[in-house]
């Protein structure tokens, strides 16, 4: 195949968005990978469909808001893969379904930290991984989705990721719906 071609048929994407908060934080929401719109403005989570602010309890519009409240409540915000390919499928090349070739990130500085995976296929790509990070199994949590297109009403996604987080001594507000 040309390269033309492939480019046609692929979205090639490189995590350019850096860790945030994962030296300070107590704990740290591992996602899969950004999706497009994360991707275009190097923001975790900017998607406004996605429900991750809402769960969290964070109100702000504004993302250095946003990210100003997770440094507060001790939260960091990173991704198991670095790198991968989407194969476009049309309107959904976001979805993680569509990741291939994926290049793992070196998540050895979490060592110590609670990690909240954003959904099982997060999980399941550090399992695949097949790394030694050094990570405490005990302190993993699979955590349902944020994704508006995972199904679950968001209203049990909030009370679940509040339920763990409020173990690890974080508090967070009920948001408005």
């Amino acid at each position: 195949m040309n390269i033309k071609t492939l480019l046609k048929k692929t979205i090639l994407s490189r995590h350019k968005i850096k860790p945030f908060n994962i030296d300070a934080a107590k704990v740290v929401i591992l996602g899969t990978f950004p999706g497009e719109e994360s991707l275009k403005h190097k923001r975790y989570y900017d998607n406004p469909k996605n429900q991750i602010w809402y769960v969290l309890g964070i109100k702000e519009i504004d993302y250095e808001n946003r990210k100003k409240s997770l440094e507060e409540k001790g939260i960091g915000l990173w991704d198991v893969l670095a790198y991968c390919e989407r194969y476009d499928k049309g309107k959904d090349t976001s979805l993680d379904k569509h990741i291939k070739n994926e290049v793992y990130n070196d998540l050895s500085a979490l060592k110590g930290k609670t990690i909240l995976f954003n959904g099982q296929i997060a999980y399941d790509y550090y399992r695949k991984s097949n790394l030694d990070y050094g990570l405490d199994e005990d302190k993993m949590w699979i955590m349902p989705s944020t994704s508006s297109a995972y199904s679950a009403k968001k209203e049990d996604k909030r009370d679940e990721w509040q339920r763990i987080l409020k173990k690890y001594g974080i508090k967070i507000k009920k948001a408005q719906k």
